[in-house]
This record gives structure tokens, sequence and C-alpha cells, in this order.
């Protein structure tokens, strides 16, 4: 654990410090996570989560002195951000237009398959979200494993928009509990 710490504490400073080769360690580290969780969001289209990921990288780059310990993990911080820039793709017109206009060859009926597949599994977050109450563990599931907002997810769990983000917060609270190191 202390091991990790120190890692993330010398790359952070690497980083901050606009290091080149810390920017190309923490991609290596964690590109593959990120474009899991991309994928998700842009329904499995690989081409479109690259683009995506490389978006989040560069604002990554750009804004890595505004990272602040106190308040989470760099992986967490980074994968909002990844996040975001996935979620602000889908909502704009280009990707709107572009959902709209795809041949129907591309239908799932059709052979392509065009199904997330999710693999958290490969950075562990399954197994830690297994550990959660089984409550706490499907609003999570929602918003950040399928990367609906606190509203949408409301929406789809029949729960009031505060009990959404009442549940989300101690999901956090419980997983930083238990996983400090990360």
């Amino acid at each position: 654990m202390e091991q990790a710490l120190t890692f993330q504490q010398e790359l952070m400073t690497r980083l901050k410090a606009r290091d080149e080769q810390a920017f190309a360690t923490l991609y290596r580290n964690y590109s593959n996570a990120f474009i899991s969780i991309i994928k998700q969001i842009v329904r499995d289209d690989t081409e479109l989560a690259k683009d995506i990921l490389q978006d989040a990288m560069v604002k990554i780059w750009h804004n890595i002195d505004s990272y602040d310990a106190t308040k989470g993990t760099l992986f967490t911080w980074m994968m909002n951000i990844c996040r975001n820039v996935a979620i602000d793709r889908t909502r704009s017109k280009d990707f709107k237009n572009h959902s709209r206009n795809q041949s129907l060859d591309a239908s799932p009926d059709s052979g392509d398959s065009r199904s997330v597949q999710p693999t958290p599994e490969l950075i562990g977050v399954r197994k830690m979200l297994e550990d959660l109450e089984p409550n706490h563990r499907e609003v999570v599931d929602v918003v950040y494993m399928l990367g609906y907002s606190h509203a949408e997810a409301a929406e789809i769990l029949n729960l009031p928009v505060g009990t959404v983000k009442t549940r989300l917060r101690n999901a956090i609270i419980e997983l930083r509990k238990r996983y400090q190191y990360l």
C-alpha cells in the first residue's frame, strides 16, 4: 500500500513539473481502464472511444495543476474527466446526428455485435463494488459504470434524485475507507 502511494506521489510531482515521460507512464498504466469506461458510454464504438480518450488525456495534461489529492485519488479524478468528456461528446449534435444516420446494417439483428463489453474486472472495480450494500452498488453501477447522470439514474431506479446522490456519496465514502491506497 505504501509503495503504491509513493508511486502516485512521485507521478503527481513529475506530472505537475510537466514531465512527458511521467505522462507516458500515466497513459500506459491507466488508458485501458479509461477506454473501458468510455466505451460503455459511447456504446462500444472503439474509434470514437479512442478519440475521446485522446481528448480526455489532453485535458488531464492541461489541468493537472487543478488536481487536489484531498478531494480524491488521482485515478478517480482522471476517470471523472474521461467520463465527462465522453458524456459531453454523446450529447453533442454531431454524435446525435451520427447515431441517427447509422445504417440498418449496424443493427444488433444483423450480426454486428454492438453490445457493451465492460471490462472493469481488469482493474478490480467489480470486486470492490461487491463489498457495497446492494442499494449502494446499484446506484454506483448506474451512475459510474453505465454513465448516467444523477437525474437519469433516479428515473431508471425509480428513486428521488436526493436519494441517488446520498447513496452514491455513502458508497464513495465506504469505498474510500476500504481502499485508501488507491
